[in-house]
This record gives structure tokens, sequence and C-alpha cells, in this order.
């Protein structure tokens, strides 16, 4: 066994995708076979529905009415049979009596323990029996002849077939399409070459070779046993890739995936020729109890032999599975307990078989067989997927990392359809109304309504993030800051206002008719669930009423188009920049920081700062003797080099320009000038042209006006004789120093001004 292993293990790596040609290839058999068995069903349904037709045309109205009480008398007799079913102490006399007939098989089969030494010489005698002297080495040498043409004939196809394709680049393949289109290319090539052997060996044995009938059945046994073990050796090359690391889709490093591929070939090879000798057995009449038990024993050393390689390999399997995800996540537990699930499974399945080999004349091997392979490539698929979902997420490609989600989903169907065929579970032709029947029903129509809707959400879900992005990107890239802002700012457009609560609507309709439906494929009547859902709802109407108040004054305002993200408003009591909505209330960021929720029901007036354009007006107070004809000109010069400030430009809408005197207070005269821009960035204007009105007066000898206070002093003795000591020589200073003295000077005037 050593040296074929070593001899397979030599074998170029050519099939990486032989794994899922071959049960591809088997669900494809078993959906054709039931697709046919659909077809003839209905065919025959037609025939007998005409034939009824023909029939009831030909009787009388009294004859068709005692037809009818007849059928409904079979129907109410066929269903008080099928409550019977229901009834316990019919399951419990059926369950007993089916223990009693396995336990008699049982004794039976250990019966026969003594007789299964015989067995081997016995077939020996029957398969050599009848033959003319040297007629057995003829047979052997006759296979040889045809396994050997075969091989030649593959070999001399090799070479055009097969043009470097062991020769694969080396360098890591990160995707997964390529890993699979260059893996799939090469196992199908070799399934191409494996036809050809087993075409070229038939051929050659049955054209040229003059056989009995055993003979035949003999070689094409073991030509079959030797193309399922080719074909396994093909995929497991395809799945494991031993050497081709580059290529390979479970997380193994060469060593790991060399000794999951031995032992798989180990377990398969063993299975494959030992079940076909047990068959050839059956035909040379080796018939009975030590057929059936030598029959349990190939079968379970065989899957005694998987368990070991699922038990084995548990470390492996966990950390393709796991593929990287946190120790405590739900998918680390998950690929932690699968290598014991499925080494459990497989024996309770084969179990089972027995079970129904020894009450039943119908085994299904094939469902089994396939079951099993199915459970064994499913998780490192699933995790394949994972992989390449996480992958593309920290890529922020988000189509093909839901793709890859999506994907999973797909493989979830795909499973639970393939095991409904394998099974002969299909319930688009079966109407028995059994409970596998409407157990694969509800199935398949659960997962087909969690793939389209999450298909649906994803494809919403993109969309609508994408182009949030999009205006995110575009609002920041105008400079827009909201934390700059005092009061006004811009606002985001209307979508990007109303695409969350889109999203956040979407999800929920897809999460309600995702529940009705799979509440209804479950069989729950959901008229009730709806019509409670309306009480329900028109109940907490009244009881809610400031909730209902608040979601249809909200949906008003948004109609509206009251105010948007990033705006400014005022709804009397407070004030902020729109910083989330939701369906009920919105929030507002205020300049100096704090949060207000605001209920949509509680607003009587809404005032929106950031809509269009603002004006902002400017005083300067200059004194009364100023040329005003002067300081126009000179605002309007101030306003044309604003228009052409590299940063605050564009944000005119009207220049900076002088409006003339306003008024005329007790320290000279106000002068005010205004601009119209974009709302927030109004306030960034402001300090440029104080800045630039403050350079301009400056340059132009032109001073702003201080707040004075004269004091007149006369020099006459009575009058001081009335003033404190204190105070007259504060006078008298001041008057020394002209007779007027500015007197104070306030921070605030002087921060009017400037």
């Amino acid at each position: 066994m050593t040296g074929a292993l070593t001899k397979v293990r030599k074998i170029d790596l050519r099939s990486l995708v032989a794994a899922f040609a071959l049960f591809a290839s088997v669900f494809v058999f078993v959906s054709t076979g039931s697709a046919v068995q659909a077809q003839t069903g209905n065919q025959t349904t037609a025939e007998k529905q005409a034939e009824a037709e023909a029939l009831i045309s030909r009787l009388s109205d009294k004859e068709v009415r005692e037809l009818l009480v007849g059928r409904l008398a079979e129907a109410e007799a066929k269903e008080a049979r099928g409550r019977e079913e229901f009834n316990p102490a019919v399951i419990i006399y059926r369950l007993q009596r089916d223990m009693g007939l396995i336990s008699e098989e049982v004794q039976h089969i250990f019966a026969a323990v003594v007789d299964l030494p015989a067995i081997f010489p016995a077939a020996w005698a029957q398969f050599s029996a009848d033959r003319k002297d040297g007629g057995l080495i003829w047979f052997f040498a006759t296979m040889a002849i045809a396994f050997g043409l075969g091989f030649l004939a593959e070999s001399a196809l090799r070479p055009v077939l097969m043009t470097r394709s062991g020769q694969g680049p080396q360098e890591p393949v990160e995707s997964t399409r390529r890993k699979v289109l260059t893996l799939g290319g090469v196992l199908l090539k070799r399934l191409l070459l494996l036809g050809v052997f087993v075409g070229v060996a038939t051929a050659v044995f049955v054209l040229f070779f003059d056989t009995t009938q055993k003979d035949r059945i003999a070689f094409f046994f073991y030509l079959t046993a030797t193309g399922v073990f080719r074909a396994s050796i093909a995929m497991s090359q395809a799945f494991h890739a031993p050497k081709r690391g580059n290529l390979r889709l479970p997380l193994y490093d060469d060593g790991e995936a060399a000794y999951m591929h031995r032992t798989f070939l180990i377990t398969v090879g063993f299975g494959a020729f030992a079940f076909f000798t047990c068959a050839l057995f059956g035909t040379l009449g080796i018939l009975g109890y030590v057929h059936e038990l030598f029959l349990i024993l190939v079968g379970t050393t065989t899957v005694s032999l998987l368990i070991y390689t699922i038990v084995s390999g548990r470390d492996l399997i966990r950390k393709d599975i796991q593929s990287g995800a946190p120790l405590e996540s739900p998918r680390a537990r998950f690929a932690r307990a699968w290598p014991w699930i499925f080494a459990v499974f497989t024996g309770f399945l084969w179990t089972g078989i027995v079970v129904r080999e020894l009450l039943y004349d119908f085994v299904p091997y094939g469902a089994a067989l396939f079951t099993i392979g199915l459970f064994a490539v499913i998780p490192s698929l699933d995790a394949l997927f994972y992989r390449d979902a996480v992958r593309f997420e920290a890529a922020a490609d988000d189509v093909r990392a839901a793709l890859a989600r999506a994907g999973r989903l797909t493989l979830l169907v795909v499973v639970t359809v393939s095991l409904a065929s394998a099974w002969r579970i299909n319930p688009l032709t079966m109407s028995d109304g059994g409970y596998a029947t409407l157990f694969a029903e509800a199935a398949m129509q659960v997962a087909a309504t969690l793939l389209v809707a999450y298909g649906i959400w994803q494809a919403v879900r993109i969309y609508i993030d994408r182009k949030i992005a999009e205006e995110d990107a575009e609002f920041a890239a105008q400079g827009h800051d909201p934390g700059e802002a005092e009061i006004g700012g811009t606002g985001m457009s209307r979508m990007r206002t109303l695409f969350p609560l889109f999203k956040r609507s979407v999800q929920m309709v897809l999460g309600i008719i995702v529940i009705m439906i799979v509440l209804s494929s479950l069989g729950v009547d959901i008229a009730p669930i709806l019509a409670g859902a309306g009480v329900v709802g028109l109940a907490i109407g009244f009881g809610s009423q400031t909730l209902v108040r608040d979601i249809v004054s909200g949906a008003f305002f948004l109609i509206d188009d009251a105010f948007r993200l990033g705006e400014y408003i005022d709804v009397g009591s407070v004030q902020g920049t729109v910083e989330k909505i939701s369906l009920r209330s919105f929030r507002l960021r205020h300049h100096r920081g704090a949060i207000h929720t605001v209920p949509f029901g509680t607003i009587d007036t809404l005032t929106n700062y950031s809509r269009d354009w603002v004006i902002m007006k400017l005083k300067f107070r200059v004194p009364f003797d100023t040329d005003v004809r002067a300081i126009k000109k000179l605002f309007k010069k101030i306003g044309a080099e604003l228009l052409e400030h590299p940063e605050i430009g564009e944000d005119f809408l009207q220049p900076f320009k002088s409006q003339g005197v306003f008024e005329v207070d007790d320290y000279g005269l106000v002068i005010r000038a205004k601009f119209t821009a974009k709302p927030g960035r109004q306030f960034m204007i402001r300090k440029e042209a104080y800045i630039a009105v403050q350079e301009a007066f400056a340059a132009n000898g032109i001073e702003f006006a201080r707040p004075e206070i004269k004091v007149t002093v006369e020099d006459e003795q009575d009058d001081d004789d009335d003033i404190p000591a204190t105070t007259r020589e504060k006078v008298k200073a001041a008057a020394a120093g002209g007779g007027t003295r500015l007197i104070s000077h306030t921070a605030a005037d002087a921060a009017e001004n400037v």
C-alpha cells in the first residue's frame, strides 16, 4: 500500500477541480433522473385523466353519483388512516416491530461469521469454474492488455492535451477566479484523458476478446473501480493541491495538503476496490447473510478510515474553516466543532444505511456517498467565499465583497437542492405530502427567499453607500466644515439627506417580507398574523399619538424639503447644524458643540440659515470730518480685491460695497457696508473684510472714531473751592494738557470698530 501511495504521489498534479466535477456530475445525473421521472409521471397523469374523462362520458348520471360517493368514501377512509399514523401507539408498535426485525437479521448475520473466511475460496472457485486450460490466465492477460492499451492511448494524447499543464506560475495567486479557472481547465483535461483510457480499454476488451459473462462483469467492475480511484486522485489533487501551493484553495501548507491527500486516497482506494469486489462476489453467487456481513464489514472499514481522516486532520480542517476569524467568533466555534460533527454524522449515516439494509431491499448508497462528499467540501468552499469577502472589504471593493457573500447563500441553495435530488425528494414532482417532501420544499423556499432578498438588499445598499460616499467627498472637496460656521453653512443635497432613510426603509420592508415568506413556507398561516398586525398597529396608533405625530410631521418636513443634512437651522428653542435624521426626530449640533435631539412633532417654526444666500452687513465709525465719498471709493476697491482673494473670492454672490452713512451718533459717523455670500462662508469673508478695511484706512490716513468725554474747566476760585482736592488736581492736569482729555475707551468699543 505504501508503494502504491508513493507511486500515486509521483503523478503530476493535473486536477484541482476534480472533486467539484465529480459531485457536479452526480448532481446532474440525479437531477436528470428526477426530471425524467417527473416527465414520465406527468405523461402518466395526462393519460389517466384522458381515460377517466372518456369513462365518465359513457356513464349515466346515477353511475357518476355512485362513483363520486365511492371516491369520497375512499378519501375519507384514507384521511382516517392518515390520522391513525399520528397515533403514538401505532408508532411505538411499528418501532418495536422494526426493532424485532433488525434483531433477527443481526442474529443471522453474526451467525454467518463462521462462514466468512470461506467466501474467498468459494468466490475463486466460482470464478475459475467452467474454464478451459489456461482460461483464467487468458482472462488476466486480456485484462492487462486492455488496461495497457488504454494507458498507451492516454499517454499518446497527453503531450498534446496537457501542454505545460503542470508548469503553472509559482508566484502567489490571490484571485480565486484565476485559481478555479486554471485548475479547472487542468482538471477537465485530466478527466478527458481518463475518459480516453476507459473508452480504449473497454473497446479493446469488448471487440477483440471473446469472454464469458462473468469475465465481462469482473472486467467492468474493476475498470470502474480503477476509474473511480483515478478520478478521486484527480479530485484530491484539484482540491488539496499538494504540489501547487500558489493555487491551493484550502489554507493548508504543502505538508498538510500532502497528508490530507494521502489519507483521502487510502480511504477511497480501499472503499472503491472493496465495494466492487463485494459486488462481484454477489454476481458469483455468494449471497445471503454472509454476503451482507462482508458488505457491512467493508463499509464499516471504509467509514472508519474516513472518520480517522477527519479526526486526525481536525486541526487542519479547523484552520481552513476559521480562516483567520477571531477565536470567540461564531465562525471559530463552528470551525472547532465541525470535524467532530462531521465524524459523528458520518457514523450515524452509515448506521442508518445498515439499518435500512436490514429492513428494506432498496439502500441509497449513492445518496449517502454523495452527502458525505458534499459535506467534506462545502465548509471549505464556504470558507473560500468568506476569505474573499474579507479581502474585498479590506480593499473597499463593495461589489465583489457582496458577490462573495451572495456566493455563500448560493452555495446554501445548491446544497439544499443537491441533497433533495440525491435523496429523491423533489417537491416539484412529489405530492404525497410526506414530512421529507414538506421539509425539502420549505428549505428550498426559505433558501431561495434569503438569496433573492440578500441580493436585492446588497444591490440597494451598495448603490446608496456609493452615492453617499460621492456626496460626502464632493462636500468635503468644497471645503465645507460645519465646525467653522457659527450660524449658517451650506447643507448637503436633498438626496444625500434622504438616502439613509431610503436605506433603512428598504431594509425594514425586505425584513418583513422575508419573515412572512419564511413563515408561509414553514406552513404558518400568515393571514391572522397580518390581521393581528393591523389591529396592533391601530392600537399603537391610538395609544401613541405623539409618536405618530412625530413620524407624520417628519415625513411632511422632508417632503417640503425644509432642511437637509449639514444645514444650520433654528427651531425656536434650539439651533444648530443638522447632523442626523431618523423617522421620528433629528439631531442638531450647536456651533459650540452641544447636541440637541428634536422630535418633528414639537416644531412650530423652523428657520433655515443655509439656503441659497446670506447677507452680511458691517458697521464702521469714523470722525465727523471724514470724506464719505472717499470711503465709498475705497470700499469699492476693497470689494474688487476681495473678489480676487484665493480663499474667499468664489464665495461672493455680490461684492463688498458701501451703503453710505447709516447713522450719526455722539462719537462720529456710522458707515455701513454689506456683501452677499454663500451660506456659512460669511464669517470667513467678514474676517478678511475687517482686515482689508483696517489696512486701507491706515494707508489712506483715515482713523476710526473713538468715544470721548470732553470736560471744560474754568479758573474761578469759587468753583475750585467746591471741588474736592483730589478731583481738582486731576482736572487741572487735564486742562494743562489742552483743556480736553480722553477719559474712557472701552475694549468693547474698539472691538466694534475693528
